[in-house]
């Protein structure tokens, strides 16, 4: 009884996360390509319709929804202001990836997803909005 209690425990745990996934994105990857010397990048679609959270983060804190982005250092972990994806774990996503979401955002993935809780329950990564060009 008590491992069947554990078990609704943490498939009520994730319903609540899934509930937070709020964005749904496609993801690209990027291939580079030389001609005579010359580099270009070209993205290929990885997967589309991944649901997952993106947002601002700034402070201290937690979790998805509390405080900053993690990002790996030589002593664990450092919590910085900045954009995070939020993803189940397991979704196909590295470090260079664009990420397109609903709203017709575009951000890339700037760092390898971490797996914040080390429990293989869901992974971020910190991303950076990519700012269309304007001509003037």
């Amino acid at each position: 009884a008590k491992a069947n209690a554990q078990q609704i425990q943490e498939e009520d745990l994730q319903m609540s996360f899934d509930s937070l996934l709020i964005n749904s994105v496609t993801i690209t990857r990027p291939t580079i390509t030389y001609s005579y010397g010359v580099p270009t990048k070209t993205y290929t679609s990885v997967a589309t319709g991944v649901k997952c959270s993106i947002q601002y983060r700034g402070g201290g804190g937690f979790g998805i929804g509390g405080g900053g982005a993690l990002i790996p250092t030589a002593h664990g972990y450092e919590v910085v202001e900045g954009w995070i994806a939020a993803f189940k774990y397991g979704i196909d996503v590295n470090k260079d990836d664009r990420l397109t979401d609903e709203r017709g955002r575009t951000f890339i993935v700037k760092s390898d997803p971490i797996d914040v809780t080390g429990r293989s329950h869901h992974i971020e990564s910190q991303l950076a909005i990519e700012e269309e060009e304007t001509e003037v």
